[in-house]
């Protein structure tokens, strides 16, 4: 009779549990679902996960013109959180090819010295293509005269930087990233932004 019992209730738990499990895992998809922009790029890190990326809510500049072309400075975040690393990915459109980037980022607020940044070029991913550069960037281009046929031949490269930015005793504290291009013919152009970190 005992071992009936025993029998019955190590049944149960195994329900009780898959049945947790397949809760959980329908739960984390509907999440997941429900969490998938539209307007967003994506872009394949070293994790080989495909992670969205987007010019964040306070970030000052999501686009820079240079003489050459254009960057796009995107994250994949929405929200920058203090001591919890985040991805920046600078996507470049132009006639010449960037050599490098360099650069590092300061406290705005306060000053806590210059924090390097590490900017990989990385190869394009199959994504980037003339829809990831979509209408609106056609429209903000600096050259207005400028039109598909000529955007086709521009190169196209992508560059990535994990970065990782302090916490201070204030909620939420400014950063400025400085950013240096270099192209292939040795023309420097030197750019900034502003993005805002929360303390957790």
């Amino acid at each position: 009779m005992s071992a009936t019992i025993f029998n019955l209730y190590t049944v149960m738990n195994f329900l009780k549990k898959l049945a947790l499990r397949l809760l959980l895992s329908l739960l984390t998809t509907l999440l997941l679902a429900a969490c998938n922009p539209q307007d967003k790029s994506k872009i394949m890190l070293d994790d080989k996960k495909t992670r969205t990326t987007t010019c964040i809510a306070q970030q000052s500049q999501c686009q820079f013109d240079l003489a050459s072309g254009q960057v796009q400075v995107l994250f994949d975040v929405e929200k920058i959180v203090a001591e919890q690393s985040f991805n920046m990915v600078l996507n470049y459109r132009g006639v010449e090819t960037l050599t490098k980037i360099s650069g590092y980022l300061e406290g705005v607020d306060m000053f806590m010295g210059k924090i390097p940044l590490f900017i990989d070029a990385r190869a394009p991913e199959p994504w980037l293509n003339d829809k990831a550069l979509n209408d609106r960037t056609l429209a903000n281009l600096e050259s207005p005269t400028k039109n598909v046929s000529q955007m086709k031949q521009e190169k196209r490269q992508v560059f990535h930087a994990e970065i990782l930015v302090g916490s201070c005793s204030a909620e939420q504290m400014t950063w400025r990233i400085w950013l240096t291009f270099t192209t292939n013919n040795n023309q420097t152009y030197r750019k900034t932004l502003t993005v805002v970190s929360y303390r957790l």
